[in-house]
């Protein structure tokens, strides 16, 4: 996929989601702790959007070896990367649309309101 398919992504929207994919997005991989202590949230918190992200194939979750002890290491796979470039994508053309209605007439006149219920139904993602 590519920045100029956007696609509007349910899972990935849920805002924790979000982050997590955004922070897996510039490396290679992130440990499970680092993502958490970046968050803020709990371990069961961030391994249940780790399950939603990895039952759809976006991240995958390994347990590597560090001394006696194993850890978590996230990495957004190539299908969770073209997810979420085709997301963000989807999210800038709203705003960009958007910014164009509230540009382009005030808003309190009656072709202004037809102008944006039609906008809003071309932004549903149900309808692209």
């Amino acid at each position: 996929m590519t920045v100029s398919e956007a696609r509007f992504d349910e899972l990935i929207h849920a805002p924790l989601r979000l982050r997590i994919c955004a922070m897996l997005s510039p490396v290679q991989r992130l440990a499970f702790s680092e993502i958490r202590d970046s968050l803020g949230v709990s371990d069961s918190v961030l391994s249940k959007h780790l399950s939603a992200l990895a039952e759809a194939g976006y991240v995958e979750v390994r347990r590597v070896r560090a001394g006696a002890r194993s850890r978590r290491q996230i990495t957004l796979t190539r299908p969770g990367r073209a997810a979420l470039r085709g997301h963000l994508a989807a999210l800038k053309a709203i705003a960009a649309a958007a910014e164009a209605t509230i540009a382009e007439e005030p808003s309190g006149t009656r072709a202004a309101q037809r102008h944006q219920a039609r906008r809003a139904v071309s932004l549903d993602p149900r309808i692209a």
